[in-house]
């Protein structure tokens, strides 16, 4: 019986879209089904563990480039200038120094 339960990736990827045909989900969850199945066909699972270290990581640099903004925007620099070292928008920058201002 274990034999017949065991699929390849190929015959996987025909279930889970055959499921995606056949089940309506709600649109968030559907979103996430769908991200899994590119995740099947580009070969790129990753455990969620895996996943959610890369968010970490993720936010800690978003974190180190909100606060290399703030020192940026302490130190004087340029509007043009802090875009072009950060990569933000002038709008996000706006916003950090607006938090900045009513520290």
């Amino acid at each position: 019986m274990k034999d017949r339960l065991q699929l390849d990736k190929k015959d996987l990827l025909t279930l889970f879209i055959f499921m995606d045909h056949m089940i309506k989900l709600e649109s968030h969850y559907q979103k996430e089904f769908n991200q899994e199945i590119k995740n099947w066909e580009g070969g790129t699972m990753i455990t969620y563990e895996d996943e959610l270290k890369q968010e970490a990581r993720e936010e800690g640099r978003k974190e180190g480039k909100i606060e290399i903004t703030r020192n940026l925007i302490k130190l004087g620099a340029s509007l043009d200038f802090i875009k072009k070292a950060t990569g933000f928008s002038e709008k996000k920058i706006l916003e950090i120094k607006e938090k900045l201002e009513k520290e």
